[in-house]
């Protein structure tokens, strides 16, 4: 296991003072009083930010009942069905992104940016704008066309109605920032940056991470710039500082804060997994049957390292439940069921077993659940893996040969596999053994064939994305694979769409505050804020 950066003392007390001072009130202040923003050290803003993207679990109700059901990692808890499941329209929780991350992380990142221009802080300003690419890339690939160029900036220039930045021109000043923060960041620039969470100031793992997501952002083109999705993604794996080549330099923020709480302004821990955990006695997170019968059918040791089965009226939820997994595997009669899409947990009744174990008969607790370890709150949220790396570098050997690598799709793709189950372990689970993995990749390895190729390439990454919703659903679109059948096609009742819907809808607040603009995108969509509406690189 690689060693975990943990927060100091100091830095956890300065950034609770950034975070007091820099939540929604003090974005109001950056408007209105600049004493207050030059005095933040944009050292602390950076913190700020970081710890946010997964530690603020407002916005990860986003994620959970939109990009998690879309994908079918999960079905059956109530949320998680009536929204994802039943392709629901709900402004609030489709809105959460949008509406919070513009003014928390962006305006942040936009003033660090800006305050950060002269040499003194040279990494910093790099570092933070390869991290703004990041956080737009999750904004921009929910919703689309969304106020980019001119976003977070009403104290420094005035102007408090953005317009609307086409998705393809946010994509290709994407490429631009990612190559010019790469090429310019300094291990020889002498002061050094204290408030990074995920690299502890590493500049050359940074290098790496801007080329990591340069990647990453070029293949999302492949669909709709072909040409220039090849040459930036040959760019991206070429340039000084290479890539992402071991999980030690995977940039992950790593949480250390155990407390349990639904402060707003809480951000030192993994917010998704608290939400997972969930407000009840007992946590309600059920596997789609999509999920577990892909893992069941191609006998993937994963499957109940994802998946386990509890016994819920155990004591001292949820982590005191009685684990039920081993058990039901050795049970003939116990029949593990999860939930299909569309359904909440409990239609379709599952059938059930008597349990030695627990010594009663067990119906509900057949469902599998999330596994205990992803709901821990020292969880780490997920910028960019060493496996997401390596499966897109083998797609992109995959369609362009070998100019992109020096190695082949099947070597790229085997390590990127490899490094997919290790990447596990970072939430707790036990080492994996090669044997083990080199029997799984043996059964489901690739064929010659380009198609096959690019399939099993982006399965892989989306079994590895669903800890990282925002990916999961982003690639899922991008590449179409897995093929997942809409809700109706299992017989569900859905609501607001017939198919998996392909974007957000924007806030109605933007509707009366951004008029013109709103007018100008909603135009572009046809007339209607339509989420069957492709985003551009999804055309």
């Amino acid at each position: 296991m690689k060693p975990i950066y943990k927060l100091s003392v100091y830095v956890l007390c300065m950034l609770t003072i950034t975070l007091c001072s820099c939540n929604d009130s003090a974005f109001e202040s950056l408007n209105d009083n600049p004493a207050k923003s030059s005095n933040v050290d944009p050292n602390y803003q950076l913190s700020q930010c970081e710890a946010q993207i997964w530690g603020f679990w407002i916005w990860q109700e986003t994620a959970l009942k939109y990009a998690m059901p879309f994908c079918q990692y999960l079905m059956g808890d109530w949320g998680v069905t009536n929204y994802g499941g039943h392709y629901l329209k709900d402004s609030q929780y489709m809105g959460y992104v949008y509406e919070h991350m513009y003014p928390m992380t962006v305006k942040n990142l936009v003033d660090i940016i800006d305050r950060t221009r002269d040499k003194s802080h040279h990494n910093l300003h790099y570092m933070a704008r390869v991290f703004k690419v990041y956080v737009f890339g999750i904004i921009t690939d929910l919703y689309g066309d969304v106020p980019y160029f001119e976003a977070g900036r009403g104290y420094i220039d005035g102007n408090v109605q953005p317009k609307f930045d086409r998705q393809e021109d946010i994509y290709k000043d994407f490429m631009n920032e990612l190559q010019i923060a790469c090429d310019s960041l300094d291990a020889n620039h002498p002061v050094k940056v204290t408030g990074d969470l995920i690299y502890n100031g590493d500049v050359s793992k940074w290098k790496k991470l801007a080329n990591a997501l340069h990647l990453r952002y070029a293949m999302r083109m492949v669909k709709v710039e072909p040409e220039l999705a090849k040459q930036e993604a040959k760019k991206a794996l070429q340039n000084n500082g290479g890539i992402i080549t071991s999980a030690q330099e995977e940039a992950l923020v790593k949480y250390v804060y155990e407390s349990f709480d639904w402060t707003n302004e809480e951000y030192r821990r993994n917010g998704l997994s608290q939400l997972m955990r969930g407000r009840g006695e007992y946590p309600t997170m059920y596997i789609c049957s999509t999920f577990f019968n892909h893992l069941k059918d191609t006998k993937d040791p994963r499957q109940f390292v994802y998946c386990r089965n509890y016994d819920e009226s155990s004591p001292n939820a949820p982590f005191g439940r009685h684990d039920i997994t081993e058990e039901m595997i050795k049970t003939p009669k116990a029949k593990f069921q999860p939930v299909d899409p569309g359904y909440f947990f409990y239609e379709k009744w599952p059938s059930g077993y008597w349990s030695k174990q627990v010594n009663k008969y067990l119906m509900k607790e057949c469902r599998p659940q999330v596994n205990n370890i992803f709901l821990k709150l020292t969880s780490p949220g997920v910028i960019m893996s060493y496996a997401e790396t390596k499966l897109l570098e083998a797609e992109a050997v995959a369609r362009w040969g070998s100019e992109m690598s020096r190695e082949t799709v099947e070597k790229l793709y085997n390590k990127g596999v490899k490094a997919a189950f290790h990447f596990l372990e970072n939430y707790g689970a036990d080492a994996f053994k090669d044997k083990e993995i080199d029997k799984y990749i043996a059964a489901n390895n690739i064929s010659d064939e380009q198609e096959d190729q690019l399939e099993k390439i982006n399965t892989q990454l989306w079994i590895l994305h669903f800890n990282n919703p925002w990916e999961g659903y982003a690639n899922w679109r991008r590449s179409g694979y897995p093929v997942l059948k809409p809700s109706p096609e299992y017989g569900a009742k859905c609501i607001d769409s017939q198919t998996t819907p392909l974007r957000l809808c924007y806030p109605i607040f933007e509707s009366s505050y951004n008029k013109a603009n709103y007018d100008e995108v909603i135009q572009r969509l046809g007339g209607t804020d339509d989420w069957n509406k492709a985003v551009w690189w999804n055309q």
